[in-house]
Order: structure tokens, then sequence, then C-alpha cells
């Protein structure tokens, strides 16, 4: 868990912040490294998890931000949030493994959920999750979130990387703020 001593900082992504937030992305549910920690993807799909393009898309397009966690100045961990109505979308939430079971990724929900209540005026959190990753919809249960039923199929883009499983889909969350 974190404690007092841990000098963390919270902020919004800058544009400078692009090819470190992509890097960390990429790491995080991707490859070797990824395999090191519990949120990865490396298992049911190949490539990278995001382009430095895409990312500066996010930063720059209105009704979305990108928080940081930040120890002293490299960043580990990031979450998208993106305002859709009287709903926020949140994605993307990732922690450098070498910092994940500290309790950065609560703080990063926490953080998120404030954001999108008091910065967006969003009543709802949603977020859709690869319904093969139980692990993962497990513990987005346990902070709150409710499985909708809504289950949406698993579509290759340019920047989400290409499927080794048959049978991939999202699973929808949603959580009342």
């Amino acid at each position: 868990m974190i404690t007092p001593e841990e000098n963390y900082k919270i902020r919004i992504a800058e544009p400078k912040d692009s090819e470190n937030v992509c890097d960390l992305v990429n790491s995080v549910y991707r490859g070797d490294n990824a395999k090191k920690g519990w949120t990865t993807e490396a298992d049911l799909l190949e490539g990278i998890r995001i382009d430095i393009n895409k990312v500066n898309e996010i930063i720059s397009s209105e009704n979305n931000v990108l928080l940081l966690i930040t120890d002293q100045d490299k960043v580990i961990g990031s979450v998208h949030l993106e305002k859709k109505g009287s709903k926020c979308h949140l994605g993307m939430l990732s922690v450098d493994v070498n910092y994940q079971n500290r309790g950065i990724g609560r703080l990063l929900m926490d953080k998120s959920e404030e954001y999108a209540k008091t910065e967006f005026r969003c009543n709802k959190m949603e977020m859709k999750v690869i319904g093969q990753r139980k692990e993962l919809i497990d513990y987005y249960l346990r902070r709150g979130y409710e499985i909708t039923g809504e289950k949406e199929p698993f579509i290759v883009n340019s920047h989400f990387g290409a499927p080794k499983a048959a049978g991939l889909y999202f699973e929808y969350m949603v959580k009342i703020l």
C-alpha cells in the first residue's frame, strides 16, 4: 500500500508526456515485461496496445484527459477518462509492473472517479473489459463496479493489437458516482 513517505504526484498529461505514456501502457499490457504484472493481456493479444499518435489524440481531444501518477519525474501510472454526456468512460488504467500491488491503481481509480464527478460533472463511470480477463473484472467488482450484461465483440484496429485467441469480447461495467 502507499505509505505517507512516498512522494507520488497526480497530474494531467501534457503533449511532452506522450512518449512516456505510450511506453508505460505498452509495457503494462503487452510483451514479456507485461507478464511480470497481473494486468497483462500478452496471452490474449499481440502487438502494441497504443501508439503515440493515439496518445497525442487523447491528450489534445476535448472531453478527454489522461491522469498520470509520477514518482519524482517518472510516469508510473496513467488512466484515460472520456466524458460522454453524463457518463465518464474509464480506460487504459496502467501501473508500471514494478509498482503494482502498492495501492497505485486504487489511487488512480479514486482520483478518476473524483475527476469525473467534479470536473466532468458525470454521475456514472463506465468501462469495458475484455471478458476473458476474470481477475480484472473481479478487481473492478471489488471497487464497486457492476457488470451491465452488455457485451461487445472485440474489433481489431490499428492501435489496439491483434487477437491471439478466438472469441474475445468486451464486458461493460458501470459504477454510480
